[in-house]
């Protein structure tokens, strides 16, 4: 500059930078706004989504979407208020109201024209002026650009929540949609069971068809063991049978099918559980529900206050065959040795309490003969796979061995009783002999074993889970992978006298332990009631557990 231009020992004045308040303005509206369309979304959506679930979203989805479409009118409001009054905003904000594009050319032309003329101050003044009205006018397209973006964005997702809303409510439906299928199924499987309950009652009605054989045969069984004392014979026995009669009972054996029948769950019984069960309906004395456990743990799960439905039984029987062995019970006919070739397999045994029969090579297998009190009764080398024996009372009776005449006169064939799956639970075993026989997965769980001989008996795979011994000799028996696991025993040696009696190789006592209990935990036994052990329930309990896994 030169001296004489006046311009010398001045400053430049300090011009104010709008453009610093356009950058504040865009970040702040953009924040805020963003902020707020996020805050609304989260209220409106996330909130019930996170604290009521989804089935809230679906079944609100009017009133969320009202919410949502509510929120979209208000930022068209408000982006209408700023496009009818954003000369006056602009005014507050930068000075300027007008940004349209023409509106540049004067502050331009102004800064040339006193750049030319050197004047500084009013050149400065112009540059300002064009300033604002650029940072203006940038504010301006930012904020249009931002409302528009905004409002798009905002469309967008609720187009985009709509779609999800609309999943959710598909899911849901195809949820209801599956748990109205697994009904349906289960109501179709229900009918089967019917269909197939109604097919078997079918069957059943026609095998009972044999019930007036079966009485007719009573009736010629009768007659002719009274015609047999009446010629002197105090004894008769099915030998003394004549052929005719003796092939009409094999006759009628054979056209007894066994099949299922419906069965009360009362039925099953023993006389124990029928004498106690009276207590069952005081519910409020503890003596009932240990009770109630102790008939659990022993299968019978009894209710007399409710009601008493007949359910199918779990495997085909004959009554019709128990029929026939009742006629010749009844008639004196003890020993059914001599019926040769007579099936009483599936034979249901109920309420004949057995007493001094001998079943000698007899097949009974699939019989019943839960809860029946068995006397001094032969089963030497009956067939008696699968049997049952629950909750029965044997006394005195024999599963052993029986001898075989020789076709060629040479020495007898020794053949012991086949107890395979034979089922003693929760049955009581007093004085009985096992013998010789063979079984593989015999059941003796939860029952009561005292004097009982298993001298040189094939236990192999058998059970006396929570089984109370008393005195049981297993001299020379097989017990591979028998399993004692919850046994009560009173002797403390116990493990070392079966390992000593058993088979060679057959027992390992160290995959068992026995801990000492109390008479308490004696006494919560299911069958402690029936633990007459000569006086040994007097001496401390062991309890064996065990410890190791089989091989």
């Amino acid at each position: 500059m030169s001296e004489g231009d006046g311009t010398e020992g001045k400053t430049a004045p300090q011009v104010e930078r709008p453009g610093a308040q356009a950058k504040a303005f865009n970040t702040a509206v953009a924040t805020a706004g963003i902020a707020a369309v996020v805050f609304i979304i989260g209220v409106v959506v996330g909130f019930p989504l996170a604290t009521f679930g989804v089935e809230f979203l679906t079944g609100n989805a009017g009133v969320v979407f009202g919410l949502l479409f509510a929120f979209l009118v208000l930022v068209l409001v408000v982006t209408g208020l700023l496009m009818i009054f954003r000369k006056t905003i602009w005014e507050r904000l930068f000075r300027r109201g007008e940004i349209e594009m023409e509106r540049f050319a004067r502050p331009l032309s102004e800064v040339a024209r006193f750049a030319a003329l050197q004047k500084v101050a009013e050149a400065t003044e112009s540059a300002r002026d064009l300033a604002e009205l650029v940072l203006a006018r940038y504010a301006w397209v930012s904020t249009r650009r931002w409302l528009m973006a905004t409002i798009t964005a905002f469309i967008a997702a609720i187009a985009a929540l709509a779609g999800s809303a609309l999943l959710f409510q598909q899911n849901q439906l195809l949820r209801t949609q599956i748990g109205l299928m697994e009904d349906q199924n289960a109501r179709i499987a229900e009918q089967n069971r019917f269909i197939e309950a109604q097919i078997e009652l079918g069957e059943a009605q026609r095998s009972t068809s044999i019930v007036p054989e079966v009485l007719e045969v009573g009736t010629l069984v009768g007659a002719e063991v009274q015609a047999l004392r009446a010629r002197g014979v105090a004894a008769p026995a099915i030998a003394d049978l004549s052929s005719a009669l003796k092939s009409r009972i094999l006759a009628a054996l054979t056209a007894a099918r066994p099949y299922r029948y419906l069965q009360t769950p009362l039925a099953g019984l023993d006389e124990q559980a029928v004498m106690n069960s009276g207590l069952l309906r005081r519910t409020d004395l503890p003596a009932a529900a240990i009770l109630r456990d102790r008939l659990a743990v022993t299968g019978v799960t009894l209710d007399l206050t409710g009601e008493q439905r007949g359910v199918m039984a779990d495997r085909p029987l004959s009554p019709e065959r128990g029929q026939i062995v009742a006629i010749l019970l009844g008639n004196g006919l003890v020993d059914i040795t001599n019926l040769g070739g007579g099936d009483f397999g599936f034979a249901e045994i109920r309420g004949q309490r057995p007493s001094r029969v001998s079943f000698g090579i007899s097949t009974l297998r699939f019989a019943n003969f839960d809860g029946e009190y068995v006397t001094e009764c032969s089963f030497d080398g009956t067939y008696l796979e699968h049997a049952r024996f629950r909750n029965a009372r044997i006394e005195g009776s024999r599963f052993s061995t029986f001898s075989l005449p020789s076709i060629s006169g040479g020495s007898p064939l020794v053949k012991g009783a086949e107890l395979s799956g034979t089922d003693f639970s929760a049955a009581q075993l007093i004085n009985v002999t096992f013998e010789g026989s063979r079984g593989f997965g015999i059941f003796f769980d939860n029952a009561v074993l005292n004097r009982l001989n298993f001298k040189n008996t094939d236990l192999s795979g058998s059970t006396f889970r929570g089984t109370i011994f008393g005195a049981v000799d297993f001299t020379g028996a097989s017990l591979k992978s028998v399993d004692f696991d919850g046994a009560l025993v009173f002797d403390p040696e116990f493990l070392t006298t079966v390992a000593a009696q058993a088979a060679p190789d057959t027992f390992d006592p160290t995959r068992f332990r026995l801990d000492p209990i109390t008479p308490a935990e004696f006494e919560t036994h299911p069958r402690w009631a029936a633990a007459w052990l000569d006086g040994l329930e007097e001496k401390q309990a062991y309890k064996v557990v065990r410890i190791g896994d089989f091989n």
